[in-house]
């Protein structure tokens, strides 16, 4: 009988130290964390050297890759228009862009009048025949772009750009009134 008080003596105090240890172990990491965040806190922000400059060429570089531009919005048609619509469209952009049609207007052949052109004919080759219209479609919904999307994303950056410009001058206006006033 006193064999077995003293082993659940033991128990009880190799108990308590484990627990004295666990508890000691949270308090230290407790400690850890509460001096990395203060030292988070206490960290204040780096300046950059030189401002930052943002341009519209400088956006849309940053923006190119992500624009898609469908054989939709080349023809200037959504994705819902008929054979026939998309080939009026095809025959007005056609007539506006063809090289010989430049000439008849005085408008010089260049590189870009011919880029043009081609991708007006490559859009129409594509939608104008059923079948590669409806595999182009599929790629599209694919690849999950829909028609002007690459102009929305363009637009919403744009205008981002905008509104963070005209919060960054009245901030410095601010600064430099002295008022502290928040823009």
């Amino acid at each position: 009988k006193l064999a077995i008080q003293q082993k659940l003596e033991q128990e009880r105090l190799e108990k308590e130290r484990l627990e004295r240890e666990r508890l000691e172990k949270e308090r230290l990491e407790a400690e850890e964390e509460r001096r990395g965040v203060q030292a988070v806190q206490q960290k204040q922000p780096v300046l950059p050297k030189e401002e930052p400059k943002i341009t519209v060429e400088s956006v849309e570089t940053m923006v190119a890759p992500l624009k898609t531009r469908t054989h939709y919005d080349i023809l200037q048609c959504s994705s819902t228009a008929s054979r026939t619509e998309l080939k009026r469209a095809y025959l007005s952009l056609a007539k506006e862009t063809h090289p010989d049609a430049l000439l008849q207007y005085g408008i010089e052949n260049t590189a870009e009048t011919e880029r043009r052109f081609g991708e007006v004919s490559r859009a129409w080759k594509v939608l104008g025949d059923p079948t590669s219209r409806r595999r182009y479609d599929r790629q599209l919904q694919a690849k999950g772009i829909s028609t002007k999307a690459g102009s929305m994303f363009e637009n919403w950056v744009m205008g981002a750009a905008k509104a963070m410009d005209e919060a960054l001058a009245k901030a410095e206006d601010n600064l430099e009134d002295g008022s502290g006033k928040k823009p």
